[in-house]
């Protein structure tokens, strides 16, 4: 996963998914549970500590609350 100053893309957060849960991100719809596709609590807590380091501001209720591609990409747009 890289580090960026900007907010990430949906298809930065898929790419950063599949990358924890062994998908190819093309296979990760944005309205895809992303827990039911395998992401765990502890990779979200490494998706909000990677996000967090690039200087935004997010945090694992608001992640946990709608684990969806287009959710997330919503909550940095």
């Amino acid at each position: 996963m890289s580090q960026t100053t900007t907010a990430p893309t949906a298809d930065e957060i898929r790419e950063a998914v599949a990358e924890l849960v062994g998908f190819h991100a093309r296979d990760i719809a944005d309205d895809a549970n992303l827990i039911a596709l395998g992401l765990k609590s502890l990779h979200i807590m490494q998706l909000v500590n990677v996000w967090r380091r690039a200087g935004l501001t997010v945090s694992f209720k608001d992640l946990a609350s709608e684990p969806t591609v287009a959710a997330w990409a919503g909550r940095f747009s």
